[in-house]
């Protein structure tokens, strides 16, 4: 064991920054602002959602998710059909335009990319390892 306390924190906090900064400047090339990124990659899997589930799927606020998407269907990027839900309440599903499609296929070659470089002179087992120590991290943490 070290004695380093701080080496998890450092790390985790090196790791993220480093990724974060790849990442944003691929996608700001694709004029794409925090958060759109992410809302991309969920809605290219999985189309439809309420815009209240979204956020939650993307772990943001629902004012923030609601400026998100507000932004993004000014670019084209998504569009907004109405449904009723329980109670009769109006609520808006959310799905990709072509546009939209067609930058999510993009966003989804980065991530491919900045992982395969992430994982650089990784073997299977060890990413298997990281990724599940990782949600362990998590998971612990959620549940405090």
């Amino acid at each position: 064991m070290h004695d380093n306390v701080d080496e998890l924190h450092l790390a985790l906090i090196n790791s993220y920054m480093t990724h974060k900064k790849r990442s944003f400047q691929c996608f700001q090339d694709l004029d794409l602002t925090t958060g759109q990124p992410k809302v991309l990659t969920v809605l290219n899997k999985d189309e439809g959602y309420l815009q209240k589930d979204l956020a939650k799927r993307c772990h943001v606020e629902p004012a923030t998710m609601t400026s998100l998407l507000n932004n993004m269907e000014k670019k084209n990027l998504i569009y907004k059909e109405p449904v009723y839900v329980s109670g009769g309440k109006r609520a808006n599903s959310v799905y990709l335009t072509e546009k939209g499609r067609q930058l999510a296929n993009k966003v989804i070659e980065i991530v491919n990319n900045i992982e395969e470089i992430s994982f650089k002179n990784f073997n299977d087992d060890e990413k298997y390892t990281l990724i599940n120590l990782l949600n362990r991290v998590t998971t612990n943490l959620e549940t405090i």
